[in-house]
């Protein structure tokens, strides 16, 4: 028996080639969300031929349509969010990348949680792990520690009349992951910062986490301390060697190392982390600073010669948008205010 929880699943996609095994995934997950109660929306900006052999899958059991260019965002997967939400019946819409996994419990959770906030941000988990999973673990659970809000989401949920009614975001950078809930921030609409309500996360597969490394340092670039922080570790180190030799360097290398793993260990302590994330994660946070300061370096480069990373067909220029500074300000105070209530 089919629930009816009234909500809207929008799922933007873009497939470069037909995988079967992709598709018979994905039909098995959207089967799962309708069976939820969840009207699916599934915005696929696939070349013509891939998306009709995803369509004779995925067809059946949702809404399998084409991307409405009329939005005109240099970041595509934005285009496909705004044809979601243009075609949703509902008002309250959950917004998942195409590797994020709900259960019925978490989406039943934020059907709750939207009957008295405009947006909910939950957490998400990686499951199953492979190594270079692990290193993605660590970094959220650094962002865990070191940011109120904790670590960025693939996935968020909000009432669609507050989402119209804040206007369009920024669509052309590449973090519209965090921009969408930057702009809501600005624009006063009211959160719930679920950080212990965690959603799975399918790992990607080596060869597209290879590919993802670049596009996420180039994603930091507009965070200038960030950034100058991995600039600076090469060339400190160059330093450090030449001045103190292989000695200098075995002191050197452990000390990032060290305490980005003790960070990871403090993300892990906060609120129910330790259920979702195994404790040996902390340990590969050292082997992403290294892979982060590298990936840096790799960012720059594409910068020098292309003025941008490509995404989606389309080299974007910036990886943050207008409304970082600005909703994160807004975010934060937000977060104040309910901490004293």
């Amino acid at each position: 028996m089919v629930s009816q929880l009234n909500c809207a699943y929008v799922l933007p996609i873009r497939r470069t080639c037909f995988n079967p095994g992709d598709a018979a995934s994905l039909r098995r997950y959207l089967e799962m969300l309708k069976e939820t109660g969840c009207e699916v929306i599934v915005a696929d900006g696939s070349a013509p031929d891939v998306f009709d052999q995803y369509a004779g899958i995925l067809g059946g059991i949702c809404q399998h349509v084409t991307v409405d260019r009329r939005f005109g965002y240099l970041n595509d997967k934005v285009n496909g969010i705004y044809t979601g939400i243009d075609l949703a019946s509902f008002d309250r819409i959950i917004l998942a990348d195409d590797d994020i996994r709900y259960s019925a419990t978490n989406i039943c959770t934020i059907m709750r949680l939207l009957d008295h906030y405009d947006v909910v941000r939950p957490q998400n988990f990686l499951d199953p792990l492979p190594w270079w999973a692990k290193m993605e673990a660590a970094r959220m659970l650094i962002n865990r520690a070191l940011l109120p809000t904790a670590d960025y989401p693939g996935t968020c949920a909000f009432r669609r009349g507050r989402m119209l009614a804040a206007g369009r975001y920024d669509g052309d950078v590449l973090f519209d992951n965090e921009e969408i809930i930057r702009h809501l921030a600005q624009d006063g609409c009211t959160f719930a910062y679920a950080n212990d309500l965690f959603v799975r996360k399918c790992p990607p597969t080596f060869r597209k986490w290879t590919e993802q490394r670049p596009r996420q340092a180039y994603e930091d670039f507009g965070m200038h301390l960030k950034t100058t922080l991995f600039f600076a570790l090469l060339p400190l180190s160059f330093l450090i060697g030449c001045r103190f030799g292989i000695a200098g360097l075995t002191v050197f290398f452990p000390t990032p190392s060290l305490l980005a793993t003790l960070i990871a260990a403090r993300g892990r302590a906060r609120g129910k982390a330790r259920r979702f994330f195994p404790a040996h994660c902390c340990f590969f946070a050292g082997l992403w600073v290294f892979e982060r300061m590298l990936s840096t370096y790799w960012a720059l480069y594409w910068y020098l010669t292309r003025g941008g990373y490509p995404f989606g067909g389309r080299v974007l220029s910036r990886g943050i948008g207008r409304a970082w500074w600005s909703g994160g300000r807004a975010a934060a105070a937000q977060l104040r205010l309910s901490a004293k209530s």
